[in-house]
């Protein structure tokens, strides 16, 4: 009978081989990590998985480098779940904390996990060479080659100042913020709650928004199911603001359009914020993907607003011509498609996955996108445009080409506590200790 040590190793074993079979789909088979959690999740079960997949997928430019080194040849096609392994190992090697023998030993056992035990003495040949030159794998830890080549190139470019200080904060992990349901608690009393239960946190600038000093899961946050709370990157919870204060305190019952709803977190703020305001609204929270529509019905149900007719969930691609009545919005968001840029630390599979090709795609769309909404807003209306992108590509130059074509366009000025401004909008960057990359630009449709 197995002794309970070697039924902890062979349940290390799977684990080690469902990240490896998980890296392979992002790097070969080019899925995104959030694909990964919706259609494999057992990929990334625990905090193991998690941080196994998410620390070799932040590394993987220089963990390449590195096992290149040591590898003779390259690994046939069909065995690329062990170059996964070599990652793998070579990234606990330099972030884990559990002995390096056992490191070894456990990528080792591992190859019997993925059906291929005849590859041990390969694996361990390798990552005995890495373990002996640790100071090497080190040396690899420059934030600019944890990036492919033209995207090092073009953040250098475009942020010429502080590029190395983009590259170190996207080989970080993002802060935890939090929004306060205030249809359901006050804001106040939330942190109380916090602080009896000795969670740290920190205020944002955000309107009752919180950041923890420790990200820990969600739903073991105090009231998570009774929807008190809800996880929002602080750079995303900006839009209700600014949109609440375009909106005249004179209309009877607004009506406002978020184009790229899902997941919704923009959506139910807007919502929550909005009925503080106003007596009346109609809130219609757009998207194309049903499975993303049916995330943000989820998350709705859990913040209490699923039975509240003043927010309306349609599923439409918001580039056809009748997603929006004519002149029927006093306000739009558009959270456009974006490359993801800002992103990059929350999401490190986006270095492995955007290609130079996308941006310009990326651009069409987004052009597209705000000709087409912008026939759905009345004269006097406020469109807010925004990406959680770093390129210009995504930013100015898709505003400046609308504005170009757009006679009736009026650029209002957007000022936020944290970023700066730019020619047409509003810059944060992923070097802000709070926030991720985001870009914000406001319009008005001029009254004729």
């Amino acid at each position: 009978m197995p002794t309970a040590q070697q039924n902890h190793r062979a349940g290390d074993a799977q684990v080690i081989a469902q990240v490896c079979r998980g890296l392979v789909q992002v790097v070969n088979r080019r899925r995104t990590l959030d694909w990964l959690r919706s259609h494999q999740d057992k990929l990334l079960a625990t905090p193991l998985h998690q941080e196994l997949l998410y620390g070799t997928t932040r590394h993987y430019f220089s963990l390449t480098k590195l096992i290149s080194e040591y590898l003779a040849k390259p690994l046939r096609s069909k065995d690329q779940d062990l170059y996964a392994l070599l990652l793998v190992g070579a990234y606990q090697l330099r972030f884990s904390r559990k002995p390096d023998h056992a490191i070894v030993n456990g990528a080792v056992n591992t190859c019997a996990a993925l059906g291929k035990p005849w590859a041990r003495g390969l694996i361990n040949g390798v990552l005995r060479k890495v373990q002996r030159n640790t100071n090497a794998i080190a040396d690899q830890e420059d934030g600019r080659l944890n990036h492919p080549d033209w995207l090092a190139r073009k953040i250098t470019a475009q942020y010429p100042n502080n590029s190395s200080d983009i590259f170190t904060a996207n080989d970080q992990r993002g802060p935890m913020a939090l929004r306060v349901n205030t249809r359901k608690i006050n804001f106040q009393d939330y942190c109380r709650v916090l602080d009896q239960q000795g969670i740290q946190f920190a205020l944002g600038a955000a309107t009752n928004s919180l950041v923890l000093v420790t990200p820990q899961p969600a739903a073991s946050l105090p009231h998570w199911q009774d929807g008190f709370v809800a996880v929002q990157e602080l750079s995303a919870q900006f839009p209700s603001g600014l949109l609440l204060q375009a909106l005249s305190m004179d209309l009877h019952s607004p009506v406002i359009f978020d184009a790229c709803s899902a997941p919704g977190g923009k959506l139910l703020q807007l919502h929550e914020s909005l009925c503080g305001q106003f007596s009346t609204h109609r809130l219609i929270g757009n998207d194309k993907v049903p499975e993303r529509l049916e995330e943000t019905r989820k998350i709705a149900q859990r913040l209490g607003h699923s039975d509240d007719a003043r927010l309306i969930l349609q599923c439409a691609d918001a580039t056809h011509a009748d997603v929006v009545a004519e002149q029927s919005c006093d306000a739009i968001l558009l959270d456009a498609p974006c490359s993801g840029s800002g992103t990059i630390r929350r999401n490190p599979d986006i270095r492995i996955l955007l290609q130079p090709e996308h941006l310009d795609d990326h651009q069409a769309t987004q052009l597209q996108l705000l000709h087409n909404l912008w026939r759905g807003l009345k004269q006097g209306g406020t469109l807010l445009y925004s990406t959680c992108s770093l390129f210009d590509e995504e930013n100015d130059q898709v505003i400046q080409q609308f504005v170009s074509a757009q006679p009736d366009t009026i650029v209002a000025s957007v000022q936020l506590p944290y970023g700066k401004a730019t020619r047409l909008g509003w810059q944060m960057l992923p070097t802000e200790p709070l926030t991720d990359g985001f870009y914000y630009a406001m319009l008005r449709k001029a009254v004729q």
